[in-house]
């Protein structure tokens, strides 16, 4: 992820050869400890797959679609 200027974080995400890779480029003044938010990549790319399983494969699903299915 190119930095410059003012940019504090950059996040990437790659999909390659039936994998998915994860970057994370921070300031450390912004983000002190960048081990926490790359902890979470997994966890939270699972809950997206575990949603687009769920979801209609004949239609598109957005946000209000996705969080009707999570939400009570």
């Amino acid at each position: 992820v190119p930095q410059t200027g003012s940019i504090g974080l950059g996040i990437s995400i790659m999909s390659y050869n039936n994998r998915v890779h994860f970057g994370l480029i921070a300031d450390a003044k912004l983000v002190p400890d960048p081990d926490a938010v790359i902890s979470r990549f997994v966890p939270e790319f699972e809950k997206l797959l575990y949603l687009s399983l769920m979801g209609n494969w004949d239609h598109g699903m957005d946000g209000v679609a996705a969080e009707q299915l999570v939400l009570p």
